[in-house]
């Protein structure tokens, strides 16, 4: 580019910058080059992106129909097995309905909440007060007897 720019004509003496509007070709055509070439690049890029994508939207879709199939499979097989409870006796039935409830968990939650109280209100060198005393008691073998 520099050469082209100094040339006078065939066998003469080049001068500096003699033929400045070559310098304007020159430019441009690396512009121009160097335009297409990244156009190029970032065409394969993008051709590369949509085909993984593509590629990857097919294996999620597959993932996706073996976990829904996997799901459905479960779901019929838990729907076919019958309950570990159903071969219990009617009151072993009963009992173990009660213990699952949550108003049972809620008497044992007032209770365990009653025992705090009633073991916050005594101190040391307490007076005998026979009534709370006996009610803290209750309430501590109450609550051990489920651990």
């Amino acid at each position: 580019m520099y050469n082209s720019i100094n040339v006078v004509d065939v066998d003469m003496q080049s001068i500096r910058n003699y033929n400045e509007a070559k310098l304007v070709y020159f430019i441009s055509f690396l512009l121009l080059v160097s335009f297409f070439v990244i156009n190029m690049f970032v065409g394969v890029v993008v051709e590369n992106f949509h085909k993984y994508r593509a590629e990857q939207q097919r294996e999620e879709k597959a993932r996706r129909t073996a976990k829904r199939a996997k799901k459905i499979e479960r779901k019929n097989r838990r729907m076919s097995e019958i309950p570990y409870y159903a071969h219990f006796s009617p009151w072993r039935r009963h009992l173990h309905n009660i213990c699952n409830s949550k108003y049972f968990d809620l008497i044992i939650a007032a209770v365990i909440s009653l025992n705090v109280v009633t073991m916050s209100l005594e101190f040391y060198l307490m007076p005998p007060l026979k009534s709370v005393v006996s009610l803290s008691d209750f309430l501590i073998y109450y609550k051990g007897s489920f651990r």
